[in-house]
């Protein structure tokens, strides 16, 4: 009897292990993104900057979900995104100026599933960025990000594998940044700083 009992326990505990298994899982992401930026024509000194063309970056991540049921489910991850942006600079000398951002990111998520199909969106917390350019003297931009933002997308479940395409960027219509050229700073007005993304990931 004792030795039923013993084993009705351990069966139990396998079986609560299993179902926690199944509802929180941990795993990795990686991916591209691409940015749409625009900006406000302006002119510092006597050189003119204009938005240039998209620029693919790249972003890793590890990921926790946890199934709140059938249909939903709550995922926090933490990334770190290289975002890589191309700016026009026209004066004496014709110039594309190349900045990279690099950005610790903890987006938050809210699914809502339908079979291997998933739809999610959530809040985008920002815990520290930096930026880089290739002509500091000519530009250097401060982005000036918000701490929150918001983040959606669609993605695709494969068994242990999931697919995900998200847009993330800030609710107001515009934000404010800082272009710095040969020591003279100016605020713009940025209409459009979002940033698109496709990444594969897998759980453990």
């Amino acid at each position: 009897m004792k030795k039923i009992s013993a084993l009705l326990a351990l069966l139990f505990v396998l079986g609560a292990a299993n179902v926690s298994a199944q509802r929180f899982r941990v795993g990795l992401r990686g991916g591209v993104n691409l940015t749409d930026y625009k900006f406000s024509r302006i002119k510092i000194g006597d050189t003119r900057f204009i938005p240039g063309n998209s620029r693919v970056g790249y972003d890793l991540g590890l990921v926790m979900r946890l199934n709140l049921s059938r249909r939903f489910h709550l995922q926090g991850e933490l990334d770190y995104a290289f975002v890589n942006y191309d700016v026009l600079a026209i004066g004496a000398v014709h110039r594309t100026v190349k900045l990279r951002a690099d950005r610790l990111e903890i987006p938050v998520q809210l699914g809502l599933q339908f079979g291997p199909l998933r739809l999610f969106g959530g809040p985008l917390f920002r815990v520290s960025h930096s930026e880089h350019s290739n002509a500091s003297n000519i530009l250097q931009v401060d982005f000036n990000n918000r701490n929150v933002g918001l983040m959606g997308g669609v993605g695709l479940n494969i068994r242990k594998f999931f697919i995900d395409f998200r847009m993330s960027g800030y609710p107001r219509s515009h934000v404010w940044q800082t272009f710095t050229s040969r020591g003279t700073a100016q605020r713009v007005k940025v209409p459009h700083d979002i940033v698109y993304g496709g990444s594969v990931g897998f759980f453990f």
